[in-house]
């Protein structure tokens, strides 16, 4: 890898908080973070898991093509019991002189026999590349998928964040209600509120109550689907396990988005890009193939055959052996040849043309996902600073309404504007964390540390 682009990974690792972590079980996690979502993810995950089976698959493809270079050595042998028919004994009783005939025979013969390819226009040569780039496709599929996982996992986590930020907002503007509810129920009772006051106030728990029960539906749905990724047999998360809260990102902590790096990146670390790359060398390898039938076969074949009757006894004298080296030359087959040769290199052409289009939709989704992460934290910081002032302006209409400056719509109002401008930062907050996400995804970076955690497997067992 370049160094600079390595570099650059590095410091976007660091700065975005990525590290590997041993593999464990759900169970034994009782606050959840997203990394160990995604490790356990990786771990468990049955559509990963097929996609493993499948690396496997590819793999003993390569042993067979392999085995196309070994000669073919066949054990044979046979038992014949035969009885002639009266007509046949009778005639050949004739033919002899009259002789009795024994109409019962058997007839033993056993072989060994060998056959060797020694030249098939480089057939096997470029078959063996094949199935090592269909291996090394298999396992850059198989990398692709951990890479769009990991995106899902992390989808179904903030959207869980989001539900607890919307609760934790809702609960809280329930706590503020009632604390109105009760004053403005105390005014009443001393003759200075009324009943309208306590029922508006009311009215507004029992809205920010919907609100609660809505988001922790919306959490629960998250969670569920987070189980799914997370390939838990029931279906649900363990009872009791929570999530770990989401810090608030300061503007210190925006690290620079280079679109060049990052392009440049992309480039070397995408699987998907990398497994196109490997199906062009599989086409151009799959017209090495069609095109060995312009040449001529040589192969190498020898036998050892025994033959004896009546008993299975051999002795050397029943053996015989046959060596012989054949070639065969085709001269025509209706230009058959041609057109495969010809539909081999219209195949390289499409997936050239396919790998072409791909690195034109990775820039296309890397600059996608800088803009994004840009608008999110422009969006981030405008938020934030949108709540506080909402906060005061909150604070100052409840202090005008307590004096009896401001009506009781207009409190309604500004408490309405605080808890929407607190559930948009919430929004933002989340929106910056996945959007971060999505551009480690779009940049294949998100991937680095796990696959180096792979590579460290095998020295560790």
């Amino acid at each position: 890898m370049n160094s600079k682009i390595l570099f650059f990974l590095l410091i976007f690792l660091s700065v975005a908080g990525v590290s590997v972590v041993e593999s464990q079980t759900l169970d034994d996690v009782q606050l959840l973070d997203l990394v160990t979502a995604q490790q356990v993810a990786l771990a468990d995950n049955p559509t990963l898991a097929a996609a493993a089976e499948r690396v496997e698959q590819a793999r003993h493809r390569i042993e067979q093509a392999e085995a196309l270079y070994w000669p073919g050595i066949e054990v044979g042998g046979s038992a014949v019991a035969n009885r002639m028919s009266w007509n046949d004994a009778a005639t050949l009783s004739m033919a002899s002189g009259g002789a009795d005939i024994d109409r019962s025979s058997k007839k033993y013969k056993v072989s060994l026999g060998a056959s060797w390819l020694l030249f098939d226009g480089f057939s096997r040569k470029f078959s063996n590349l094949m199935a090592s780039y269909g291996q090394q496709e298999s396992e850059q599929a198989r990398r692709d998928g951990m890479r769009l996982l990991l995106q899902s996992v992390a989808e179904s986590y903030y959207s869980a964040q989001l539900a607890l930020y919307n609760k934790a907002i809702a609960e809280a503007d329930f706590s503020f209600n009632s604390k109105q509810k009760k004053e403005a129920q105390v005014s009443m009772n001393a003759g200075a509120g009324s009943l309208s006051a306590v029922l508006n106030f009311q009215v507004q728990m029992n809205n920010a109550s919907a609100d609660i029960l809505l988001a922790e539906r919306n959490y629960d749905i998250a969670l569920f689907g987070l189980a799914v990724l997370l390939g838990r047999e029931s279906g649900q998360m363990p009872e009791g396990i929570a999530l770990s809260r989401l810090d608030m990102v300061e503007e210190s902590e925006f690290f620079e988005l280079s679109s060049k790096d990052l392009l440049e990146a992309a480039v070397v670390n995408r699987p998907d890009l990398q497994r196109l790359e490997l199906s062009v060398g599989r086409a151009e390898s799959a017209i090495g193939v069609n095109k060995a039938s312009y040449y001529p076969k040589l192969s190498l074949n020898g036998v050892v055959a025994g033959d004896r009757f009546d008993n299975a006894d051999f002795v050397a004298d029943d053996f015989g052996a046959t060596v012989s080296l054949n070639l065969s030359y085709n001269l025509f087959r209706g230009g058959g040849d041609q057109a495969r040769v010809a539909e081999a290199k219209a195949y390289r052409r499409e997936v050239a043309r396919t790998l072409d289009q791909q690195k034109n939709r990775i820039q296309s989704e890397v600059r996608q996902a800088i803009i994004r992460l840009t608008q999110a934290r422009a969006q981030l910081l405008l938020q934030r600073g949108s709540v506080k002032l909402v906060e005061q302006n909150r604070d100052l209409v409840e202090e005008g309404y307590k004096a009896g400056q401001e009506s009781l719509a207009r409190f309604n109002e500004v408490q309405r504007d605080l808890v929407r401008t607190q559930s948009r930062l919430a929004l933002s907050l989340v929106s910056l964390y996945n959007n971060r996400q999505a551009l480690r995804t779009a940049t294949g970076e998100s991937l680095i540390p796990y696959l180096a955690e792979e590579e460290l497997e095998p020295a560790s067992q």
